[in-house]
């Protein structure tokens, strides 16, 4: 089921040589979570902002649920979109519980819900409630300020999220976590979001499919693994370092290449790689290990899969004329 869909989108600044966004169309599903990535100026925040009518597009189609958002009022339509901005965009004068209710209180939830609701949301961003309700956003770092901007942004359940840079101003490590945080909660709400950045390394890691914009086109849209080894063009190539097979493997997720169990396994006593582990994780453990094979467990520790030194491989081999020929 579609959730978004772009049909002949293009917008046009006044006083621009160039429109800003050039009769794009794709689809996204349902549940899924897409990064837009891209230089300064690709038109990647534009595009983001059209979605919930920020920005209006000059021509062309956005549909939400297979409805025209033009046709829906601007607060129906915002109510079912989440929008989280870098440095989380919070109100200062609010304490945190204030933040995390705005919506809430203006779709007349009862007091009962809404504190319900403040509490799940910020164990679900790994705040501990009678620590953080109190709080002002100058009373919190980066990271912590961020948890509370997406609590807010998920505050009424909305089915789509819009993430313009949220992480770009946060310190790497904070920024990793964050990241990892983020992928765990859209597998648990399965939310259908859209997220900004020009951060290669930030998509490839959080990306169901990725769309990379130039000058306002779509030059490639695909999963993280088909734009890693099988880029469309020179510029998809440089942008994501395709000569680079060391970098290749630091990017590259465990899932991508795994062989899933049909249902989640008994740990493992032997050594074993999260889920979250990119292929340099799992190639260093199989040398170091002396092993040819690890299981992949999830967040329970259970094992979900199996990767082999073979399938790191297949990878890469010669007979793929095609994998080859891209790097």
């Amino acid at each position: 089921m579609s959730g978004i869909e772009f049909r002949n989108v293009s917008k046009s600044y006044p006083g621009s040589n160039r429109p800003a966004i050039q009769n794009v169309s794709f689809t996204v599903e349902s549940g899924q979570f897409i990064v837009l990535l891209g230089s300064s100026g690709c038109g990647k925040t534009t595009l983001l902002k059209m979605v919930n009518r920020l920005y209006e597009q000059s021509e062309g189609q956005i549909l939400i649920d297979g409805e025209d958002t033009k046709s829906v009022s601007l607060n129906d339509l915002r109510r079912r979109i989440g929008y989280v901005i870098q440095q989380s965009g919070l109100f200062p004068h609010m304490t945190v519980e204030q933040n995390i209710s705005v919506v809430p209180e203006m779709l007349g939830w009862d007091k009962a819900r809404i504190s319900a609701r403040i509490d799940e949301l910020l164990e679900l961003v790994h705040l501990e409630p009678k620590v953080y309700r109190k709080r002002y956003p100058r009373q919190m770092s980066g990271g912590q300020q961020q948890r509370v901007g997406l609590a807010r942004a998920l505050a009424a359940d909305p089915p789509f999220m819009l993430m313009d840079e949220p992480f770009g101003a946060i310190d790497a490590i904070t920024r990793t976590k964050l990241q990892d945080e983020l992928v765990s909660i859209q597998k648990k709400l399965h939310k259908t979001i859209l997220f900004v950045t020009h951060d290669v390394e930030e998509a490839l890691r959080m990306a169901d499919k990725i769309i990379i914009l130039k000058d306002g086109d779509i030059v490639q849209y695909d999963t993280p693994l088909e734009i890693l080894l099988n880029p469309k063009n020179d510029f998809v190539k440089n942008l994501t370092g395709g000569h680079d097979l060391i970098r290749q493997i630091s990017l590259i997720n465990v899932t991508d290449v795994m062989e899933k169990l049909d249902a989640p396994y008994m740990k493992p006593e032997k050594a074993a790689v999260s889920e979250n582990s990119d292929l340099k994780t799992v190639l260093t453990l199989l040398l170091r290990e002396g092993e040819e094979a690890l299981h992949v467990v999830n967040e329970a520790g259970y094992a979900v899969g199996r990767v082999t030194l073979s399938d790191l491989q297949k990878l890469w081999s010669p007979a793929k004329e095609k994998v080859a020929n891209s790097l």
